[in-house]
């Protein structure tokens, strides 16, 4: 396996930790500490150029602002799993994603 390859396999075995972490916790945290922890999420997503996660923790972050915590996060964190383990790094694929989780609101 190539240098890159490890390297990539280590970020996303990172943000699988997270979510897991995320996913664990999320009825506990408040919405802010929810929003912080998705928004690290975001930022080591974006040092590696993952767009899919970027993209879908960004719409996390603001279903939970405008939502004040309302919002379905387990439809979301279920998307960001998808996002992590998506070998497609392109905005294509973001928007493929963003958009299931918009029928699946509007359903």
């Amino acid at each position: 396996m190539r240098p890159e390859a490890d390297g990539m396999s280590l970020v996303r075995a990172e943000l699988c930790e997270r979510l897991l972490s995320l996913q664990t916790t999320a009825r506990r945290l408040s919405a802010r500490d929810f929003a912080e922890c998705v928004e690290g999420m975001r930022r080591l997503a974006a040092a590696y150029g993952l767009t899919p996660v970027v993209r879908v923790a960004d719409a996390l972050e603001r279903a939970v602002a405008e939502d004040r915590g309302a919002c379905p996060r387990a439809l979301y964190l279920g998307r960001l799993e998808d996002a992590i383990g998506c070998e497609r790094m392109e905005e294509s694929a973001a928007e493929a994603m963003l958009a299931s989780v918009s029928v699946r609101l509007c359903a």
